[in-house]
């Protein structure tokens, strides 16, 4: 099996999951919005890969090399994941305008933490002056290519 049908395999799975756990007899909707943030991680991991060049036969790399993609969410809720923060973004503040009964005149702001950049961005509106959160978030995920065993010590 190639990297992107077990990606894609993984994905699909992971997806049934979470409909179990959000809709069917699981119950449990939080771990089947984690488990459907998971599948969108390993449906764009399967779209990166089917897109990719293959290697060369000889890699000089001595790093593992590592990946980011953004999850946009609303509350817990993943509205989608976007390998460039700037679409996870553009995302949201979409969805902020789309919701709102009155855009008119709305600017938007992210506010994080630069020195944790693995910490999720949050996005607040501001009218006349009044900024107002909006439980909106954008968080960098690292999607490392290879099992670092130390990592998990």
């Amino acid at each position: 099996m190639t990297g992107p049908e077990h990606y894609r395999c993984e994905a699909e799975r992971l997806a049934k999951q979470a409909h179990h756990f959000t809709y069917g007899d699981g119950a449990d909707p939080v771990t089947g919005h984690a488990l459907a943030a998971e599948a969108q991680v390993y449906a764009t991991l399967a779209l990166a890969a089917a897109q990719t060049p293959a290697a060369p036969a000889v890699q000089l790399e001595t790093e593992p090399a590592v990946a980011y993609v953004y999850r946009a969410a609303w509350h817990t809720t993943p509205v989608g994941t976007y390998t460039n923060e700037a679409a996870a973004r553009t995302h949201c503040e979409a969805d902020a305008t789309n919701n709102e009964p009155d855009p008119t005149g709305l600017t938007f702001d992210w506010l994080g933490d630069d020195s944790e950049p693995d910490a999720p961005y949050e996005l607040v509106i501001t009218r006349d002056g009044d900024e107002q959160p909006t439980d909106y978030t954008v968080t960098r995920i690292t999607v490392a290519t290879e099992y670092d065993p130390e990592a998990d010590s």
